[in-house]
């Protein structure tokens, strides 16, 4: 009976450590200031703007770089961090846009991707292509984002 109970026992350990690996997997990464600046500055973002970006990033997203919304008009999805439309930028399934990408490409931890087509968004509508900077951020204090270091 003894040994009936221990494997029983390990059984469901296993169980329990299989499930929080899954979800610690699938747990999403949600940024703070200096995360994003640095990820910012390591694509070349331009210090002058990397507040505006930022500011950009949090109202959009709340800093989450897995976060998926829509649809919402004409069956369009948001992904990632910047909130990247499937109508226009990427394609959702499939490689296409006008970023080249595939939307679910822009659903990870890795935004080095999200930041070259927020780029490309940014440089042929500007801020203003965003809901969350033009309410949020447009003409209203910036995060303070001085005490950022930049990694080596």
């Amino acid at each position: 009976m003894k040994n009936a109970s221990r494997r029983k026992l390990t059984m469901l350990s296993r169980i329990i450590v299989i499930l929080l690996s899954f979800l610690a997997l699938t747990e999403a990464k949600i940024l703070n200031q200096c995360d994003a600046t640095r990820e910012l500055q390591r694509a070349g973002i331009s210090r002058t703007f990397l507040s505006n970006w930022v500011c950009l990033m949090i109202n959009e997203s709340g800093m989450d770089t897995r976060r998926v919304t829509g649809p919402k008009g004409a069956s369009n999805y948001y992904y990632g961090v910047f909130q990247i439309s499937s109508g226009k930028w990427c394609a959702r399934g499939r490689v296409g846009g006008i970023c080249n990408k595939r939307c679910e490409d822009f659903a990870n931890d890795d935004i080095q991707d999200d930041i070259i087509c927020a780029k490309k968004i940014q440089d042929t509508e500007g801020f203003k292509a965003w809901n969350g900077w033009t309410q949020k951020c447009k003409n209203k204090p910036l995060p303070n984002i001085r005490h950022c270091k930049r990694r080596r």
